[in-house]
């Protein structure tokens, strides 16, 4: 940026430099002088950026200061900050960019006006930009209809990886299209490690006053004083540092790691209390994730790929219903999970899914659409023909990311053969129809556990391994996340896990046919203001 004072000299400004100059935060000119390593963040020219950071290390704040000065230097900006729930992003609202935009004085007057919108969910400046905010945990219906810049996607550890790419169809009609990715690790299977991994994975390296070597800073760093020298156990000032990239060079995202140590020194750190404290009661878990900002990855699967392989003894996979292993024998339903259009991963899965005795099930066909076949055009015609070549009585599809290729598939098959479903994250019943929705919902836990249930218990029967893998890897990119007080689990995954849905959907769909004769009879749903089955 270029200011020009009274003298008419032309003062040239970096992001940082400006949020220095003109931002206030708690009444006092905003500082990164106890962030040093932050001032990369704030003026890299990244498309992509990728912020993996521990807990209270100013990660949100620094968010919202990069939101702010954007919305200030280009005038008409629009952006739109995302979290998983309505709370967290009241807080961000509240807590981090109202204190910018209501307490700095230089702001307020020049950007600010009563006649302007600010709510919690929309901020307006004088300059014709726009903030938005808003939240999305299961899916991104929130996220639709509104035209922006650049998106801050926060806490993304918890968010849907499936969510982005519906998401970024806001920004675009856009000329800027710029992500932000931000949050505190949690495993392997994330949405945050998934765009970690493909990162340039940026580490702020200490180098040691004593030695001279430069530090990579972890658990190895924790002296009993402070931070110190991995080498020669040296106290170290983690100012004394630099940007080092770790990951490829041609990676798409710009990512940098910011954990706790590196605020050994500041006026707010009490080491023995801030660190060693915590080093020594919290779990290697909890440490990693909130203390180190590193990702721990107990290896907490809810099936094993033995167990996934175990199950795979249905011979090839049959792309039409083959009379010699009984597929014509038993009623079909089929599943459909939808892949978003845009989605370099995650594509539609169409499965096939019978009944073969009370209790125990077979997946005679699934069917990825990739490549041209990846187009709704082509998948609206071809799910129809499916249906109608495998007999089946019914298809249970995905409700949150498909009603328009619902509706177009209805239309084909009639309305009454199509049973849309929704996961529900905070649902106690294990499935009910929602009259509003027109949709069941479930409690997506319940559900999921029950599908991993019958892997267990070699209770489904999938094609053989050579035609079934490319699916597995679907089911073995769920991963089980806890609470932190360990009362509370859910299933979380950083690749699709399309495949896995579409079966799901496709085993629900044949329970609420079935009825009573089904294993699951005891929770079985009263559908009977259900139009269909």
């Amino acid at each position: 940026m270029q200011l020009k004072n009274p003298e008419k000299k032309v003062i040239k400004l970096t992001r940082s430099d400006f949020a220095e100059n003109f931002l206030h935060l708690n009444g006092q000119p905003y500082s990164l002088t106890d962030y040093p390593h932050m001032r990369t963040v704030f003026n890299i020219d990244s498309q992509d950026i990728v912020l993996q950071t521990g807990r209270q290390v100013s990660k949100s704040t620094t968010e919202a200061a990069i939101q702010v000065c954007n919305s200030i230097l280009i005038p008409g900006y629009r952006s739109m900050y995302v979290s998983p729930t309505v709370d967290q992003t009241k807080m961000y609202s509240y807590d981090r960019l109202a204190p910018f935009l209501e307490g700095s004085p230089w702001v307020k007057k020049h950007y600010m006006s009563s006649s302007l919108v600010q709510n919690v969910f929309m901020k307006q400046l004088l300059n014709g930009s726009k903030l938005y905010l808003r939240y999305a945990l299961l899916t991104a219906d929130r996220l639709r209809g509104y035209s922006v810049d650049h998106i801050f996607y926060d806490e993304c550890q918890d968010l849907l990886l499936d969510i982005i790419p519906v998401a970024d169809e806001a920004m675009s009609r856009s000329y800027h299209k710029k992500r932000h990715f931000t949050g505190t690790p949690k495993t392997t299977r994330t949405a945050l490690a998934h765009f970690w991994a493909r990162s340039t994975q940026n580490e702020w390296f200490v180098k040691c006053g004593s030695c001279s070597r430069h530090n990579y800073l972890d658990e190895k760093n924790i002296g009993s004083k402070g931070l110190v020298c991995r080498y020669c156990d040296h106290l170290m000032d983690p100012k004394n540092g630099t940007w080092v990239r770790t990951g490829k060079e041609t990676a798409p995202f710009e990512g940098f790691r910011v954990c706790q140590l590196q605020f050994f020194g500041a006026p707010w750190v009490k080491w023995e209390r801030d660190v060693l404290l915590k080093y020594e009661t919290y779990s290697r878990a909890i440490f990693f994730n909130e203390v180190l900002g590193l990702e721990y990855d107990p290896g907490v699967t809810p099936v094993t790929l033995d167990e996934i392989k175990a199950c795979c003894t249905g011979g090839p996979i049959h792309k039409i219903p083959d009379p010699n292993s009984g597929d014509n024998s038993y009623h079909t339903y089929l599943g459909i999970d939808y892949g978003p259009a845009t989605s370099e991963n995650s594509f539609t899965v169409l499965a096939a899914v019978q009944e073969r005795s009370p209790g125990f099930y077979k997946v005679p066909f699934i069917k990825k659409y990739t490549g041209q076949e990846a187009d709704f055009h082509f998948i609206h015609q071809d799910v129809p023909k499916q249906f109608h070549v495998w007999k089946a009585k019914a298809i249970g599809a995905d409700y949150g990311l498909g009603e328009a290729s619902n509706s177009e598939i209805r239309a084909s098959i009639g309305h009454c053969n199509l049973v849309p479903f929704f996961h529900s994250g905070n649902q106690k019943e294990r499935l009910k129809y929602n009259m509003t929705m027109g949709a069941m919902t479930t409690n997506r836990v319940r559900v999921m556990t029950e599908f991993f249930t019958l892997i267990k218990k070699r209770k489904i029967e999938f094609p053989c391994w050579e035609d079934f893998e490319p699916f597995a890897n679907d089911i073995m990119a769920v991963g089980i996340d806890y609470s932190v007080d360990n009362t509370k689990m859910k299933y979380v995954n950083a690749e699709p896990d399309d495949s896995l849905h579409a079966m799901l959907y496709a085993i629900l769909c044949c329970q609420l046919d079935v009825g009573a004769r089904t294993v699951y009879h005891d929770n079985f749903v009263d559908h009977s203001n259900y139009e269909g089955m």
